[in-house]
C-alpha cells in the first residue's frame, strides 16, 4: 500500500463509528469558507464540546505546501519523500481560530 493511500484510516474510522471526520488523500478538502473543514469544526464543538479527527498520511499535503515554500521538498536516505505532519498543522491552526 503507497504512502498516499487513505485506506487504514478510512476503515477504521468506518468500524469506530466515534469519529467526527476522516481526511484521505483520495478526497482533497479545504479549510475555510463554505464546507470548509473550520467551518464544520465549529459547528460540531458548538454541538457536541468535542470532535474526533482522523488523518490519513499524506493527507492534505498540498495545503501544507502552498503554506510552507520547504513542505514536501524533503527527501528520506532512500530518495522518499518526507511527508508532513498534517495533524499538527491543522490541530495549531483550529487552536488559533
Amino acid at each position: 500500500m503507497e504512502l498516499g493511500a487513505g485506506f487504514i484510516a478510512m476503515y477504521a474510522t468506518l468500524a469506530s463509528r466515534d469519529v467526527d471526520c476522516c481526511l484521505i488523500p483520495e478526497s482533497p478538502f479545504f479549510l475555510d469558507g463554505s464546507g470548509g473543514i473550520f467551518e464544520f469544526v465549529k459547528k460540531r464543538l458548538r454541538e457536541e464540546g468535542h470532535m474526533v479527527i482522523v488523518i490519513a498520511e499524506g493527507a492534505g499535503q498540498e495545503l501544507l505546501a502552498a503554506e510552507n515554500s520547504n513542505a514536501g521538498s524533503e527527501q528520506d536516505a532512500s530518495g522518499n519523500k518526507l511527508l508532513q505532519d498534517v495533524g499538527l498543522w491543522i490541530s495549531h491552526k483550529i487552536r488559533v481560530r
